[in-house]
């Protein structure tokens, strides 16, 4: 054998000695304020709608839609699909009131839309708050994370939507 044969089969061996690495993932939660990621649906509702540094307002006397999109890698091969996503929100108003969010998940391909609904409605007392949130168990097909998800809500006069949150394992390696 060669002085380079020896080697390799000495790196090989330390190798096969080693003790095998395995995958460690960490628990994530990016949150962002909704005045970041969230946008007034059309001009209409933009003119309602005041970008604060705690939240989007809608400081008109009818409601509005909102739309927001989360950030990150979010296809299926990144791992790195949530676990849990949620917005709260905060009643402003003098009286009691609902709020609507959907969450959408998927992806629009051309005309092809991929994607499912899922709406969630919260009651909130006068001056007080609430989260509203999804897992994956709650969307259609019972996948195991949400890959590609995004937010619509039905923002009432006098209301604030304060942050969001997404929640997700990443591996870090051993």
């Amino acid at each position: 054998m060669t002085r380079a044969s020896w080697w390799v089969m000495g790196a090989l061996a330390a190798l096969a000695s080693m003790p095998s690495a395995q995958a460690v993932e960490v628990a994530r939660n990016d949150v962002q304020g909704a005045s970041g990621m969230c946008k007034a649906a059309t001009a209409a509702y933009a003119a309602n709608a005041r970008y604060r540094p705690l939240g989007l307002a809608n400081e008109s006397d009818s409601s509005i839609f909102v739309t927001c999109n989360w950030q990150g890698d979010d296809n299926g091969d990144s791992g790195r699909g949530a676990t849990r996503v949620y917005v709260v929100i905060t009643n402003n108003g003098s009286t009691s009131r609902s709020f609507t969010c959907t969450l959408v998940e998927g992806h629009q391909d051309g005309a092809l839309t991929f994607a499912t609904q899922t709406p969630r409605t919260v009651s909130i007392a006068a001056g007080a708050g609430a989260t509203l949130q999804w897992v994956p168990t709650d969307l259609a097909g019972d996948p195991e994370t949400i890959e590609l998800p995004s937010l619509s809500c039905l923002l009432p006069a006098n209301s604030t939507l304060q942050y969001t949150g997404k929640e997700y394992n990443e591996d870090v390696g051993s």
